[in-house]
């Protein structure tokens, strides 16, 4: 395999995120495209004041990782598997040609939608690291979920916010070597975004999902996806199901993946990976050059 591309979620967003991709001519007609669609420029929903919401964040993470892909082929990177933490799903799907970018756009506009009309206030998300997956399944008890599985010791939280900060705190007394909350305002991947899964399904049986023309690994699960219908399922369901992400790149690793290349923005899933596969290198986009992935990539 090689080379796996890896697409970052809500949490990897920082202001100033587009700066990297738009100096880059094959970034432009995503940009061009993505604004034709939209009705607007993305990149003008760049600042940090912008990045609270949550329709900007999710739509700029998924055209950054379509320019991500396109600018790593221009330049002869090509991606054996594919793996999208969260909404970078999306952009995963596009780069396996099981989803055109528009209507991946038109989704993920209506996947954001739903969870900030239905997430105003009160919610959110954190971290705990340095603690067991069952210590903070422990501390969470009833009314906090565990959302994602990032590393053997690094787990993320959703539910109320009062609820969450108890439980950060109680993370801070048992010894985890961080519990902050995160900048995000929905309490993605738990049981309480069974509606905007509800709101998915109706939206992706109206879209053409093909199968998968590259391999693509779920992160719910985890498992390969090989077929459209799997695809739209896994999609849809994502958002209410915990994401066990270090299964899924576990996996990637496991099939011969010698090179993880993360889209933009940031660099939460590289650090992740440096710590967990040091058989592996990773690298995250927005930390180099397209030349120098191509170099790495060139190497297996």
């Amino acid at each position: 395999m090689g080379v796996a591309f890896l697409y970052p979620g809500q949490g990897s967003q920082y202001a100033g995120m587009f700066a990297r991709l738009e100096r880059e001519p094959e970034s432009r007609a995503v940009f061009e495209e993505a604004r034709e669609v939209l009705g607007y420029d993305v990149r003008m929903h760049g600042d940090s004041e912008a990045l609270r919401s949550t329709v900007d964040v999710q739509l700029g993470l998924l055209v950054l990782g379509v320019a991500s892909s396109r600018v790593l082929a221009q330049h002869g990177v090509v991606s054996g598997a594919v793996a999208g933490h969260s909404v970078g799903g999306f952009a995963a799907a596009v780069y396996a040609q099981a989803m055109s970018f528009a209507d991946a756009l038109r989704v993920v506009r209506e996947r954001a939608r739903t969870m900030a009309r239905l997430f105003r206030t009160g919610y959110g998300m954190g971290v705990l690291a340095g603690l067991s997956e069952h210590a903070v399944r422990a501390l969470a008890g009833d009314e906090v979920y565990v959302a994602n599985v990032n590393a053997p010791a690094q787990c993320v939280l959703a539910g109320k916010r009062a609820a969450l900060e108890a439980v950060l705190a109680a993370g801070r007394l048992a010894g985890a070597r961080r519990a902050d909350l995160l900048d995000v305002a929905v309490p993605s991947h738990c049981p309480l975004l069974a509606p905007v899964a509800a709101r998915l399904r109706e939206v992706l049986a109206d879209v053409e999902v093909r199968d998968p023309r590259v391999t693509y690994v779920g992160s719910v699960g985890p498992r390969i996806i090989r077929t459209g219908n799997e695809l739209r399922q896994d999609l849809a369901t994502g958002v209410e199901r915990e994401v066990r992400w270090h299964d899924a790149s576990t996996m990637l690793v496991e099939m011969g993946a010698t090179l993880l290349v993360e889209a933009s923005p940031g660099h939460v899933l590289t650090d992740l990976a440096k710590q967990a596969f040091p058989s592996a290198r990773a690298v995250a986009f927005d930390d180099t050059s397209a030349l120098s992935v191509a170099a790495l990539a060139r190497r297996d």
